[in-house]
């Protein structure tokens, strides 16, 4: 287990617990991260924001944010061409 923070970009992952703190996880929920959600780590520079696709929607968090999202990574579940832009709409 880990956090949103410490995956690498292009990993995916399941998203496992929030934070038990009521206003970050309503409103991470309102985002769409919720238990059991996939996510895709799109950018994840060490500094700043963490980038993050979930239901096919770019998310923001800041990096405290993200050390508060316990994830399961997906081993070997990596996106294969990084020039690859996935749209999230099924449509490509």
């Amino acid at each position: 287990m880990s956090t949103l923070a410490h995956l690498p970009e292009r990993a995916f992952a399941k998203v496992v617990a929030l934070p038990c703190g009521r206003g970050l996880a309503a409103r991470l929920i309102a985002l769409g991260l919720t238990p059991g959600c996939e996510v895709c780590v799109l950018q994840n520079r060490g500094r700043g924001p963490v980038i993050v696709e979930v239901h096919g929607a770019r998310v923001a968090l800041g990096r405290g944010q993200a050390e508060k999202v316990l994830v399961e990574p997906k081993p070997g579940a990596e996106e294969p061409d990084p020039g690859h832009k996935q749209s999230g709409n099924g449509r490509e």
